[in-house]
């Protein structure tokens, strides 16, 4: 469950870094003595507006750092690129259509956002810094947090608010898969096997010796007993599929508790109850949330691919070779 929180409100991110990246990776800053050669070269042209390599390059780290938590591929770097560079093009594209429509950055917000961000930087030697780092000018930066105010407006309008998912999508989704949300019963146990023979009187007598040295420990803590070579501790989770007696017996403990001198497995056990934690079928109402969370990521993507497809349907958009820069 876990995981699809992660890629929803990663899936989110990502329709909001469209925007998001215009002020980290979109535009095209100056050149400089220190931006090399990435400046200057074009990777695509949207519509005749350049995207340089400079912007893919960010892009793709940006990518690279929130894809983290995912499983590593072999293919990971080249998805990277990938994704990276139709982002970036569906950035411009998005940016040309709210632009083409009039739309537009009221300077008090615009006024706002530059404020805010400097807050958030540090205050007006961390914004210089900022800007040094990035080699942009006051003028430079105003213009991208204005084309990011931009993207964020037209995203939220052609993605995120046309994407619903009703009560009654949620439920069906719910009595779908309603056997896989549960939480596993679990069960931990501190097991002492010794290597007795169960049938024999004095193999009880040496076992019920050591079961009185654990019950005397204040902690009552197998794992302080010095072996003398008759019995071994071993801390294991069980299942009733796989471990029936001691399943059993651990069944009849209160958590912390010993056990009495039993046999299974051909061997003598004492155990104590280290952890239970029942079997729980998750209902509708705490299992909604999430539901909706994962069946919004699945229409989010959707209706990314959806509106690109749109954006690109008239555009003119050409891609350089980007493997013969060595990215």
């Amino acid at each position: 469950m876990r995981r699809y929180f992660t890629v929803y409100y990663l899936v989110l991110s990502l329709v909001l870094c469209l925007a998001e990246n215009a002020c980290a990776a979109g535009g095209n800053p100056p050149a400089s003595p220190s931006g090399g050669d990435n400046v200057n070269i074009v990777v695509a042209k949207v519509n005749g507006v350049e995207i340089t390599m400079e912007s893919f390059a960010k892009m793709t780290g940006s990518l690279n750092l929130e894809k983290a938590h995912e499983d590593a591929s072999p293919n990971s770097l080249k998805e990277a690129k990938k994704e990276a560079l139709d982002q970036l093009i569906l950035q411009e594209l998005a940016y040309q259509k709210a632009k083409a429509e009039g739309m537009a950055v009221e300077k008090k917000v615009l006024d706002n956002t530059l404020a805010d961000l400097k807050r958030k930087l540090g205050g007006e030697d961390k914004l210089r810094e900022f800007m040094e780092k990035e080699r942009i000018t006051e003028e430079e930066l105003s213009r991208r947090v204005e084309r990011q105010l931009i993207l964020r407006r037209i995203l939220m309008r052609e993605i995120i608010n046309k994407v619903s998912v009703s009560e009654e999508e949620v439920r069906k989704e719910y009595e779908k898969e309603k056997e896989n949300y549960v939480r596993p019963e679990k069960i931990t146990i501190v097991d002492v096997v010794f290597f007795l023979k169960p049938e024999d009187a004095d193999s009880m007598r040496k076992a019920e010796e050591i079961r009185k040295k654990i019950d005397d420990d204040k902690d009552k803590n197998p794992s302080s007993l010095v072996s003398d070579g008759l019995f071994v501790v071993r801390d294991m989770e069980i299942k009733e599929s796989q471990e029936k007696a001691l399943y059993d017996e651990a069944k009849r403990l209160k958590v912390g508790e010993l056990s009495g001198i039993f046999a299974a497995e051909g061997n003598l056990h004492v155990i104590k109850l280290k952890e239970y934690t029942p079997f729980k079928q998750f209902t509708f109402e705490e299992m909604k949330n999430w539901i909706e969370g994962k069946s919004r990521t699945e229409a989010m993507k959707k209706r990314v691919k959806e509106w690109g497809a749109e954006l690109r349907k008239d555009a003119n958009i050409e891609i350089m070779e980007i493997d013969r820069h060595g990215k």
